[in-house]
C-alpha cells in the first residue's frame, strides 16, 4: 500500500508540473510498403565510400540485399531500377551501438508475497542472463522506422530488465513481417546495467557487484565439473543443470563480451573492477563522463560507446542584479556543459576509438547532437567513423558492413547534402537493399508547410489538424487540445492544456494502418520523464494508452477530432 501511494504522488507531482522538451524519434514515411528487394543504381553520386574516402560523379549498383558495384566507370544490369543521384551523397548507414529500437518493454515482475528479500527470485532480482532480446522484439515496434529515417539500419539491440536482462541482439532496420526477418546476429553480447531489485538483494551497487562475482566463480566451477563430466563422467557427480550459469559459459571463455550500460564515470570504473578482476571481455556503452577517463580507455582499449543524449546548452540569467554566487553557479555550468559535449573531440585526439549509443537518447536531436559535437572539436570524419567503421569493428561485422563496397550489405544513406551539415535531409534509406524513401523540401517551402495542417486529401488527412483530448491522470482528467501538422519530416504536433500550463511538442508522431503514436516529454523537476502514447484512429474518434515509462504506469487518453 504504500507503494501504491507513493506512485501515485509520483504521478500527481508528474502531471502538475509545466510540460517540457519531448523527446523524439524521426520516423519513416507511413504511406507505402517497404520495396520488395531488387536491383538499383544510384548515377551521378557523390559516394563517401568510407571516412575520408570519396567517389564524385559515380554509381552504386544494388542487387539482391548488397552492394553489386561501386565506382564511376559500373556497368549497370539491365534489369536495375535507375535512380539519378546527382546532386545527392550516398554513406554507409549508420550503426547504433546499444539501443532498445525495436524491443517491446515487458511489464515488471511482480513483488512476491513471500519475498525472501536476502534471497529473491532471479526473476524478481532481475538475473536472467540466460534470456535473449530476441523474445522482446516487435518487428511493427515504430521505433524501428523512426531510427531508420534517421540514418540508421543496424542497432545492437538489447533487452530491458534490471540487472542482468539477458543477451542483445544485432537487427536489421527493415520493414518484416516478423521479428525473424531482422535478426542480423542473435545474442552477441551479454547486457549488463547496475539496476537493483526494488526492497531486496541486490538493491545496491555493492550488492551488484558481490552478487557478479558470485555468479562469475559459480559458472566457472559449474563449467569446471561439466567439462570434467564429459570428458569422463565415472566416478562423478551428474552436473546440475543451471541455466543462469550456462548463460555465463561463452563470456567464460571470451566468445561472447559483456556490454555495461553505464553512464557516469563511477559506473564505468566500477565495469572495468569487475572485468579486472574476473577477466571478461568488457564494452561499454551509453557513457556520458569520458572527459574523465582518457587515461582508462587508453590504458585498456575497452570499446566505448558513447551517448548520444547531450544535456541542454545552459541558459544565462540576465539580471542586473546578478549575485557572484549565480555567476559563479552558471559558470560551472557551462564548464561541464563544454566538457560533456567536448568528449567526443578529446577522445578522437588522444586516439580512442568510440561508437555511439542512441540508447536514451531524443532520435529528433541526434543529428543536432552530432553536428554540437562536431562544433566542440570532433571532425566530420570522425564522427562518422564512430557512426559506421568503428562500430562495425568492435561489434565484429567489419567484414560485412561499415563501408559502400563490393559484396557488403546494401545499407547506404542517401543525402540532400554533405550528412551533417544543418540543412542536409535523408532522401533515401537502404537497408538490407530493400529502398525507403522521404519527401525532402526546400526549408522555406518546409516552413510553410509547418504553418497550415496540410493536405486535407493526403495520407495522413485522417489525423491533421485539431482535437480535443481528456487526459485520465491520478490528479482527475486534464483537457486540451492536440494538433498536428504536416512538417518538414513528416507529421508534427503541439499537445495544449486547459489548465494553463506550457503547450509541449508532440513528437515521434507516426500514423500508419490507423494506429497514432507519440511520444511527450515530461519535465519533472529536473528528471526527464517519457510519455508513450499509443492508440487507434477510428473516424474523428482516437482511444489510447500513455505509458510513463519511469514508473511502468498506463494511463488513459481520449480525443475527438474538432469540426472545421
Amino acid at each position: 500500500m504504500k507503494r501504491l501511494k507513493k506512485l501515485r504522488l509520483q504521478l500527481a507531482v508528474l502531471f502538475m508540473l509545466s510540460m517540457g522538451h519531448v523527446m523524439t524519434f524521426a520516423q519513416s514515411d507511413p504511406t507505402g510498403d517497404s520495396p520488395v528487394t531488387g536491383t538499383f543504381a544510384l548515377t551521378n553520386a557523390t559516394v563517401i565510400t568510407s571516412p575520408g574516402s570519396m567517389l564524385t560523379e559515380a554509381t552504386v549498383v544494388v542487387r539482391n540485399g548488397l552492394i553489386l558495384n561501386v565506382g564511376q566507370n559500373v556497368n549497370i544490369p539491365a534489369n536495375a531500377e535507375v535512380i539519378d543521384a546527382t546532386g545527392l551523397y550516398v554513406y554507409p548507414a549508420f550503426i547504433d551501438g546499444m539501443s532498445n529500437t525495436g524491443a517491446e518493454r515487458p511489464e515488471n515482475p511482480e513483488r512476491p508475497r513471500d519475498l525472501f528479500t536476502p534471497d529473491p527470485p532471479n526473476e524478481y532480482a532481475g538475473i536472467t542472463p540466460e534470456r535473449s532480446v530476441v523474445a522482446q522484439l516487435d518487428a511493427s515496434n515504430s521505433s524501428i522506422a523512426s531510427m531508420r529515417k534517421t540514418g540508421f539500419a543496424i542497432s545492437h539491440t538489447v533487452p530491458y530488465g534490471r540487472m542482468l536482462p539477458g543477451s542483445g541482439s544485432l537487427i536489421l532496420l527493415k520493414d518484416a513481417d516478423h521479428a525473424d526477418e531482422m535478426i542480423m546476429a542473435r545474442d552477441v553480447a551479454l547486457y549488463a546495467q547496475w539496476v537493483g531489485a526494488p526492497g531486496a538483494y541486490p538493491g545496491n551497487i555493492l550488492g551488484m557487484m558481490a552478487k557478479w562475482r558470485n555468479l562469475y566463480r559459480n559458472a566457472e566451477l559449474n563449467k569446471q565439473h561439466a567439462d570434467m563430466y564429459a570428458e569422463n563422467p565415472s566416478g562423478l557427480a551428474r552436473p546440475t543443470s543451471s541455466r543462469v550459469s550456462q548463460a555465463f559459459y561463452p563470456v567464460l571463455t571470451k566468445e561472447k563480451p559483456v556490454m555495461f550500460d553505464v553512464s557516469g564515470m563511477l559506473d564505468v570504473r566500477r565495469a572495468m573492477r569487475l572485468q579486472n578482476d574476473l577477466g571478461f571481455t568488457l564494452m561499454v556503452a551509453g557513457v556520458t563522463q569520458a572527459f574523465e577517463l582518457v587515461d582508462e580507455f587508453k590504458a585498456t582499449g575497452v570499446p566505448v560507446f558513447l551517448s548520444l543524449d547531450l544535456p541542454d546548452e545552459p541558459k544565462e540569467i540576465k539580471s542586473d542584479d546578478k549575485s557572484d554566487e549565480v555567476a559563479a553557479l552558471e559558470a560551472r555550468r557551462m564548464e561541464f556543459y563544454k566538457k560533456h559535449v567536448g568528449q567526443a573531440g578529446l577522445l578522437a585526439q588522444e586516439g580512442i576509438q568510440f561508437g555511439f549509443s542512441s540508447k536514451g537518447a531524443s532520435g529528433g536531436k541526434i543529428m543536432a547532437n552530432i553536428r554540437t559535437m562536431i562544433e566542440n572539436g570532433l571532425s566530420e570524419d570522425i564522427a562518422l567513423a564512430a557512426l559506421t567503421t568503428n562500430p562495425a569493428q568492435m561489434l565484429g561485422i567489419d567484414q560485412v558492413t561499415g563501408t559502400v563496397e563490393s559484396g557488403k550489405l546494401a545499407n547506404l544513406l542517401v543525402s540532400t547534402a554533405p550528412v551533417f551539415e544543418k540543412d542536409a535531409q535523408i532522401k533515401m534509406m537502404f537497408v538490407d537493399g530493400d529502398k525507403y524513401e522521404y519527401d525532402t523540401k526546400d526549408k522555406k517551402e518546409a516552413s510553410k508547410a509547418t504553418a497550415s495542417t496540410g493536405d486535407a486529401t493526403g495520407p495522413y488527412a485522417a489525423v491533421l489538424g485539431s482535437w480535443t483530448y481528456t487526459f485520465r491522470t491520478p490528479q482527475g482528467e486534464q483537457t486540451g487540445k492536440m494538433i498536428i501538422k504536416n512538417g518538414a519530416a513528416g507529421l508534427e504536433g503541439v499537445f495544449t492544456s486547459d489548465d494553463g500550463s506550457p503547450d509541449t511538442d508532440m513528437n515521434d508522431v507516426n500514423f500508419r494502418d490507423n494506429e497514432l503514436t507519440f511520444n511527450l516529454e515530461l519535465d519533472a523537476g529536473g528528471q526527464s520523464i517519457l510519455l508513450v502514447v499509443q492508440g487507434t484512429v477510428s473516424g474523428t474518434s482516437y482511444d489510447a494508452q500513455a505509458t510513463v515509462e519511469a514508473f511502468n504506469v498506463t494511463l488513459e487518453i481520449s480525443a475527438t477530432k474538432d469540426e472545421k
